[in-house]
């Protein structure tokens, strides 16, 4: 009954997504991608819906803060091979500085998932996060190539 539930609300969350007629054509691959994400973390961590209802706004709060962080130390644009060598030893202090605040980050959100989390679930957080990566950069790869040649078989839409 739970999984029938969780699929449903999986299936509603997604159909929501894919369907969505507003905004730019950016804006619907954001949420068709976050809708996936949902799906796919909450299958594979076997989240409850009381365990998504409390996740999902300490993960967002997670993601933020370390999309903020990589934001803080990117480098604009500038080429690695155009740097000069004191530019590199600083580049590579930046990077150590961090990774050593992403670490700090992870540590502090571990806590917090353990609030709302078993252990065992929390413990597969990074693994799970790993493989929605991989999944995703799959299909935008599958994607570009069906965009690249369309009349391969099995890319042809009926």
């Amino acid at each position: 009954m739970k999984k029938l539930l969780i699929l449903t609300l999986l299936s509603l969350t997604v159909s929501a997504a894919l369907f969505a007629q507003r905004g730019p054509r950016g804006e619907q691959a954001k949420e068709r991608i976050e809708a996936y994400k949902i799906a796919f973390f909450t299958e594979k961590l076997q989240l409850t819906p009381e365990e998504s209802k409390a996740f999902w706004p300490v993960y967002n709060e997670y993601e933020d803060a370390r999309t903020e962080l990589r934001q803080k130390y990117r480098m604009d644009g500038k080429r690695l091979e155009l740097l000069s060598d004191s530019e590199l030893e600083d580049y590579i202090e930046q990077q150590l500085k961090m990774e050593e605040e992403m670490v700090k980050l992870r540590r502090e959100y571990v806590y917090k998932f353990k609030e709302i989390l078993p252990i065992r679930k929390v413990a597969m957080l990074q693994k799970v996060d790993n493989e929605f990566k991989r999944e995703l950069l799959k299909e935008l790869r599958q994607r570009q190539q069906n965009r690249m040649n369309p009349n391969r078989p099995g890319n042809r839409r009926n």
